[in-house]
């Protein structure tokens, strides 16, 4: 019964015999062979044919014969068979695997952000990647069969011609070759070039295989880093990134130079004016959405990404860092902050994330780390980038998984189990994270991750680790200096700027103990406005000419100094230093001027007690780098609080002015102060001192007098010259009686004064009033007080 249903079966299923002998026709044909075979031996010695059919004389059976032939034939047909079925099934085995790593191949090679090629002999495009082609202006398939002259500069293809000859000749590979190139939009590019040599199955250079990364990126970096110190010279036109603030209409107030290039602007004034939604935007309506994110983030937005319109009309995606400003009432007055242009970044993401195949050749290759993973996150392969990178071998790590802590600090193991879902479910990721090396150090990565797919099945993903130490530095660096230009641009103190200085630098040098000096020329003096430290809290004035300090030597000479203790000690012993504040045996101190100009006016310095290996020579290079802008934060806020000084005092004596004193009083002439008294003070003589003794001894009389005043009135008193000869003093709180007394006072300093020569000993009238309670306005206060001055100047002569 079993053996009717599966010949039923069978019959009902005749495609699947028709493929099976498709898939054995070599067996097929033995098995055919055979039974033709042994019926042949079967009719002749059995039934006799040749008797019947031909003939021939009748012979007797042999069984014996007969069943030899039979044996024979059939286990020549089942060697046959065998030896057959063997080559059948390796054949299919090549195939599959021949199968397999043509997938794998074309995998990897537009898996790849970087140009991937192959040559034949003849320089002609054999193979090419997405990349590649995109960067050319054309699909993979237009390039096939065409050379470097069809798609570069004629000088710039004659070199990539030379390289390749170079390399088919000699054998020998092109590692990393540096090149500047011009893509089919006509931008410049800087590139790495890698080129190899492509063998043939005999062994044989058959063409070349090559590899192009654009490192335009890291050389603008190299470049900016080199133009630091102009390029920061004013703090507006070198705040880092593109700066930018804009009213609450959205109407671009200020810009900095590189905001205005960004956006394709030959200066900021042809950009200031335009409105952001509708001059700036790409797509006006998302300056809408934005402003409703910033509100939602309570005024402060950090890598937001946006994309702006050129002066062309071409779109730039940047990552913005911005957030409200206020007005004086605490209002909001617009938003200010920086563009970044990510548009290089943002392309290279859309590449790799249309990039999901991988490309076994060039596995190796790769100037990135890559780890090819199984679809459970365990290793199957590493590059020896991947072994630099992290410090593990393939050996060491094979069939490990990629989230078991190896690479992972301990929280972020769990994070890396969460991307490896990203990569198998969307596809792609792109991640910036810490991760670990082997010998336990944390560095900050770039993780990008997509999975593989291979015939329709998934059968695991590809990680690629970047090493960001130096962007995330450069990034940390900008963001200090932008903050110290922040502060200067607010209403703070310079003592506050001191402390935002000392914070800001904090965070990217260790400034334990840190102070910074600055320099009096008239005085030639060196002084402290600022210091924190472990050991010390005196700092005195030092004699800039005569001291041999490390901070005056520093500033004499105008050069960075790094010395520990040892050095310090060599030092003294030659007379170049001399000893000054605490130091220990394990003292290291990193100083470096501040100049505004080529001009020094000071120093910025750290120092450690404790660890002597805390600083070494690539930190002189980042205090370097942030002096200058420190040096113009700092001089720039010294003569802001000297024109504010100077608006409300009397150059000649340093007393209030008549502005000040007006104010004052208008602000005090309130009952909370009252009793409120105004003295009013008249020099007697003035004139006849001037015009006797010059106006040299008189200016010497009213300095004097101002001197004595200020050395009697309360600390809480708003003592001013109002011009001339004339004083006035005004004493919050303070009744006719007292304010009685504090005349009798000042006459008797004055009488009592034993300055020479005597005519400086100042003459004066005095005259005062009181506020009690009811309401008089500041002028006839003023009257009263002058009057009262003028009847005592009257009864002096």
């Amino acid at each position: 019964m079993k053996l009717k249903l599966n010949l039923k079966y069978k019959i009902l299923k005749p495609r699947r015999w028709i493929g099976k002998i498709k898939e054995n026709k070599e067996v097929f044909i033995i098995v055919g062979t055979m039974i033709i075979l042994n019926t042949i031996v079967f009719l002749s010695e059995v039934l006799d044919l040749p008797h019947y059919l031909l003939g021939a004389p009748k012979t007797s059976i042999n069984w014996r014969e007969a069943l030899f032939l039979s044996i024979l034939i059939t286990s020549v047909g089942s060697v046959t068979i065998a030896i057959i079925r063997h080559f059948v099934n390796e054949r299919k085995k090549a195939i599959k695997a021949l199968a397999r790593e043509r997938n794998l191949l074309h995998a990897l090679m537009n898996n790849i952000a970087d140009s991937i090629y192959f040559k034949d002999s003849k320089n002609r495009f054999v193979m090419v990647n997405k990349a590649k082609a995109e960067h050319s202006g054309v699909t993979p398939k237009n390039m096939i069969g065409k050379t470097d002259f069809d798609f570069l500069p004629k000088e710039v293809a004659r070199q990539s011609f030379a390289d390749d000859n170079y390399v088919m000749k000699s054998g020998r590979s092109l590692i990393n070759k540096i090149e500047k190139i011009i893509h089919s939009n006509k931008t410049e590019h800087w590139v790495s070039v890698t080129k190899v040599p492509w063998y043939d199955e005999e062994g044989k250079i058959m063409g070349t295989i090559g590899i192009t990364r654009d490192i335009t990126e890291r050389q603008k970096i190299l470049e900016k880093l080199k133009e630091s110190e102009e390029k920061y010279r004013n703090l507006f036109e070198n705040m880092p990134g593109a700066y930018y603030r804009a009213d609450t209409e959205g109407n671009i107030l200020m810009i900095n130079p590189p905001g205005a290039k960004l956006l394709g602007y030959n200066s900021p004034e042809e950009i200031i004016g335009k409105n952001l939604a509708k001059d700036l935007y790409y797509i006006p309506k998302d300056r809408k959405v934005f402003l409703e994110e910033l509100k939602k983030r309570k005024g402060t937005i950090k890598d937001y990404e946006v994309t702006l319109k050129r002066r062309d009309g071409t779109p730039v995606t940047v990552s913005t860092s911005s957030h409200y400003y206020y007005d004086k009432e605490g209002n909001i007055a617009g938003v200010e902050g920086i563009f970044v242009d990510i548009t290089d970044r943002k392309k290279s993401e859309k590449a790799l994330q249309q990039s999901r195949q991988e490309f076994a050749s060039l596995f190796k290759s790769s100037p990135e780390a890559l780890a090819y993973l199984d679809e459970k996150g365990n290793i199957l392969n590493i590059n020896p980038r991947f072994t630099e990178l992290f410090g593990y071998t393939l050996e060491e790590i094979k069939g490990r998984n990629i989230n078991d802590g190896m690479i992972h600090p301990p929280n972020k193991i769990e994070e890396g189990k969460g991307l490896d879902k990203i990569a198998l479910s969307k596809g792609y990721f792109n991640y910036e994270t810490i991760r670990k090396k082997k010998d336990g150090t944390l560095f900050p990565v770039s993780i990008s991750g997509s999975n593989i797919i291979i015939e329709g099945q998934l059968k695991g993903m590809i990680g690629t680790y970047i090493d960001i130490t130096e962007r995330k530095q450069n990034e940390k660096l900008q963001e200090v200096l932008y903050n110290i230009s922040k502060a200067v641009n607010s209403p703070i103190t310079l003592d506050q700027l001191y402390k935002t200085i000392h914070h800001e630098l904090g965070t990217i040098i260790d400034t334990t103990n840190f102070y910074i000096a600055l320099v009096d020329e008239k005085e030639d003096k060196v002084f402290f406005p600022y210091h924190q430290d472990e050991k010390d809290d005196d700092f005195p004035v030092l004699k800039l000419s005569s001291n041999n300090t490390p901070t005056t030597y520093m500033i004499r000479t105008g050069q960075p100094l790094l010395i520990n203790r040892k050095q310090l000690n060599g030092m003294v012993a030659q007379r170049a230093l001399t000893p000054w504040g605490t130091t220990t045996d394990k003292s290291i101190w990193l100083g470096v001027p501040l100049k505004v100009e080529d001009r020094v006016i000071g120093a910025v310095v750290v120092q450690s007690y404790t660890n002597p290996e805390l600083y070494h020579e690539k930190d002189i290079g980042l205090l370097e780098f942030v002096s200058n802008q420190v040096a113009i934060a700092i001089e720039r806020k010294r003569t802001e609080e000297k024109i504010r000084y100077l608006s409300f005092h009397d150059a000649l004596t340093g007393l209030y002015n008549r502005a000040y004193f007006e104010e004052e009083l208008g602000r005090y002439n309130s009952s909370r102060y009252y009793p409120l008294s105004i003295m009013m003070a008249d020099i007697n003589g003035l004139k006849a001192i001037n015009d006797t003794f010059g106006h040299h001894e008189g200016d010497r009389l009213l300095q004097h007098f101002a001197s004595l005043l200020s050395s009697i009135s309360r600390k809480g008193d708003v003592v001013a010259r109002l011009g001339g000869d004339e004083f006035a003093i005004l004493l919050p709180s303070t009744t006719a009686e007292q304010v009685h007394d504090f005349r009798n006072r000042i006459k008797k300093i004055c009488e009592e004064d034993n300055i020479k020569p005597i005519y400086l000993r100042p003459s004066i009238a005095l005259g005062h009033i009181t506020q009690k309670g009811e309401y008089q306005d500041t002028e006839t206060l003023l009257k009263e007080a002058d009057k009262r001055m003028y009847q005592d100047k009257d009864i002096t002569r």
